[in-house]
Formats: C-alpha cells, structure tokens, sequence
C-alpha cells in the first residue's frame, strides 16, 4: 500500500514537498533556466491542457490522516516547461534533504522527481513516464507510467492496470485558472463507483 500511494503521488510532485533554494538557484531555477519555453507551431494545440502550467507555482498540500481528517503538511514548489522543442511538457519536483518527510528521512539527499508529457493524437489522450532519484523500496525502483485526459475542464490522470492491486488510482487537477489550480489524488475500491481523497495541494502562480 504504501508503496502504491508513494508511485501516485511523488509522480504528481507532492510528496511533502520541499522549497527552492534562497534567491531563486538550486534545480528549480536550473530547470527553467531562461524560461518556460512555448508549444510548437505543429505540435497539437492539446499539448496547452498541461502547457497552461508552464512556469513555477507555490504549493501548499494537506494529506488525510487516518482519522479522515486533512493534515497541513509541508508547502513546496513545482516547476513546469515545455520540452523536446515545443513537443511536450516536462515537470519537475525538487525537495531538499531538510525537508523529508518521516518516510523519506532515510534518503539523506534532496528528492528530485521529473515527468515527460506527450499528447498521442491517435489515441486521444496523455502518455506519461516519470522517475525519481531513488525514494522507492531500492534504488532505480522509483519510475513508471500514468495516462491522462482532459475532461470537462479538469486533467485526470489514471494508473496503469499492473499498479491496481490496491485499488483503482487517479489524479485531478481541476479549477484551473492562469494563477491557481487544484490537485487531488483519489482511490476507488469498487471499480470507480465512488472515489477516496487521500492528498490535495493549492497551487498559485509564482509572479
């Protein structure tokens, strides 16, 4: 289980996140380097349902506890560009080595997490591969693939079927605006009939 719920939600860069180094450097600013970068003129227009959150957002998360409760955990920061020349969108998620959540203590270095996006226009939706630097059960453990479509105005991605054992999983982001956006990851238990929260963020645009 725990295994299953670090995959969902180190993918989608909340794992008790951490914050950018003081005055902009660490890899936040080396990531984004001079900028976030703009879709091709030839890619499909699509690519702006995760392009429109092109650039660096501060992120505050709460996960629920096993009282049902929500629990204010650490804010953090999450950075987002366009890559492959305007092909696809690519994130990053960076936490510090002081920052660590208890289940992430053990790691003794900064945890960085990045995602590739591509929109496959034969089949309609979003093919997605993320890895990290090693905050899984064993080193070179911690990667893996998500789909995803847009939806009535909110991005949801799902998890492949071989990662189901737990239950179905999926991120939302949803009430998406040029300054803010809102993500929750949930799991179903009865094939999708109702769905539980189990980690949510706000996130506001950096200015």
């Amino acid at each position: 289980m725990l295994r299953a719920t670090i995959i969902v939600l180190a993918f989608a860069g909340l794992l008790a996140p951490g914050l950018v180094l003081a005055g902009g450097a660490g890899p936040i600013s080396t990531f984004i380097g001079d900028g976030p970068g703009f879709r091709h003129d030839q890619a499909p227009p699509e690519l702006e349902q995760f392009g429109q959150l092109a650039g660096v957002w501060n992120v505050t998360v709460e996960m629920r506890a096993q009282d049902g409760s929500w629990v204010p955990s650490a804010p953090g920061v999450w950075a987002w560009k366009y890559a492959i020349g305007g092909f696809a969108v690519q994130d990053l998620w960076y936490q510090g080595a002081d920052n660590l959540p208890a289940y992430m203590a053990q790691l003794g270095r900064d945890y960085l997490l990045t995602a590739n996006r591509i929109f496959d226009v034969t089949a309609r939706q979003w093919q997605i591969a993320w890895m990290a630097n090693g905050a899984g059960e064993a080193m070179g453990s911690d990667y893996g693939t998500f789909t995803a479509v847009y939806e009535e105005g909110e991005i949801v991605m799902s998890s492949p079927q071989d990662d189901r054992a737990v239950g179905l999983q999926r991120v939302r982001f949803f009430d998406i605006t040029p300054h803010s956006f809102e993500w929750q990851s949930e799991y179903s238990r009865d094939d999708g009939k109702t769905w539980f929260a189990v980690m949510r963020l706000h996130a506001i645009r950096r200015k």
